[in-house]
């Protein structure tokens, strides 16, 4: 008898031991960041397109574009599928109705919902963790032309701009939404905004600069670009995108120049292509020029207009390809064969790319390679044709 009740006590502490540990496993993991959210993030994700669709209607294929930042903020991708549920619920396509662009990591989960036929626009931040829930909405009307048709309108809008209505993103929110409505905006372009999470004429130019390097030196089988974006500006996410150049593989490297090293190299430099074909066993360093004030001539704004006009009409004028090969505007300005040796010391740390390839010396002066490279005087300066 004294065996068995020792036993059975024996069995009962294990039942307990077992009892204790699967309780402290599950509230262990119910405490992990995320996991208490998962089972509401359903509900929240359907909230959110309620909300839009309360003060829009109904968020279907023909009119509707959302842009939101899901994915980026930490832990933002507990919502993911039930975001897409919802989406692909209402027949929405991720080609033409979406754009999720690339934040930080501390920044709030936000969506904007836009009407085309209205040019209406909810934006939602919803805050998540101990609590889901939309923590703020608000619906304008961002219709570019009806906010800049006049003077009262203008003033209208930059008053919600400067009260940051849709919490800082309204440039990027009016002129991706008005862009896409026009029918114009190329998906590669999307994509790069992607990355760069605004449309303005900086990225809209790298656009146009990866186009005339792909036309003018095809990315046909053994053929790879090394990028030397000098000066830098918001072009490098586009090059970033469309050719994989990305900064860990080697692929950019990004540098300023001094206002005076642009004045001496002349036509607006925008940077240095180095073509490597495999095939053909060649190496070509390609220096291409934009030209802003070209582009700023030519798209109808008007000085004292304030950014989000200036830099929309930029971006409209460029989203037509056929003023790509408007005269000025991008320039070749010199093609130069080039080897290994150079190209590896355009890479290292403190060396200009356009001294090392002769175009400037450390005085800022055009002058000639030390490597004495042939074709060194293709100083072409022609527009493209």
């Amino acid at each position: 008898m004294i065996r068995r009740s020792v036993f059975t006590n024996r069995k009962i502490k294990a039942k307990i031991t077992d009892f204790i540990f699967l309780t402290i496993l599950v509230f262990s993991l119910v405490s992990i960041p995320g996991m208490a959210s998962e089972a509401d993030n359903p509900e929240l994700m359907n909230q959110v397109f309620a909300a839009a669709e309360s003060n829009l209607g109904n968020v279907g294929p023909e009119d509707s574009l959302v842009i939101t930042d899901l994915g980026s903020p930490a832990e933002s991708y507990i919502f993911l599928d039930s975001f897409y549920s919802e989406f692909y619920g209402r027949d929405l396509k991720y080609t033409g109705n979406l754009l999720v662009v690339q934040n930080a990591r501390n920044a709030p989960l936000w969506f904007a919902f836009f009407d085309k036929s209205s040019g209406n626009c909810t934006y939602i931040e919803v805050s998540y963790g101990d609590e889901d829930k939309i923590s703020y909405q608000v619906t304008e009307n961002i219709n570019f032309d009806e906010l800049s048709k006049n003077k009262k309108s203008i003033a209208a809008w930059n008053e919600k701009v400067n009260s940051t209505v849709f919490n800082g993103h309204e440039f990027a929110i009016l002129t991706i939404a008005n862009g896409w409505a026009t029918g114009n905006l190329d998906y590669e372009l999307m994509q790069c905004l992607q990355l760069h999470n605004h449309f303005c004429p900086g990225v809209s130019s790298g656009f146009v600069l990866a186009d005339w390097m792909e036309e003018n030196y095809p990315l046909n089988k053994g053929v790879s670009y090394t990028v030397f974006s000098c000066p830098n500006w918001c072009k490098e996410d586009v090059f970033v995108t469309r050719w994989d150049a990305t900064l860990g593989k080697g692929g950019i490297f990004v540098s300023a120049l001094t206002d005076e090293e642009i004045e001496e190299i002349g036509n607006s430099p925008a940077g240095i292509f180095v073509v490597t074909n495999k095939t053909a066993g060649t190496m070509q360093a390609v220096v291409l020029g934009f030209d802003f004030d070209v582009l700023n001539a030519k798209c109808g704004a008007k000085e004292d207009d304030p950014a989000w006009i200036s830099k929309y009409l930029a971006d409209l004028w460029l989203m037509d390809r056929d003023n790509w090969d408007e005269e000025g505007l991008v320039t070749e300005i010199a093609v130069i064969d080039i080897n290994e040796d150079i190209l590896r010391e355009m890479k290292q740390a403190g060396n200009n790319p356009y001294e090392v390839l002769g175009l400037l010396n450390q005085e800022g002066n055009v002058s000639c390679s030390k490597y004495g490279i042939s074709g060194i005087g293709s100083l072409i300066g022609n527009s493209k044709t």
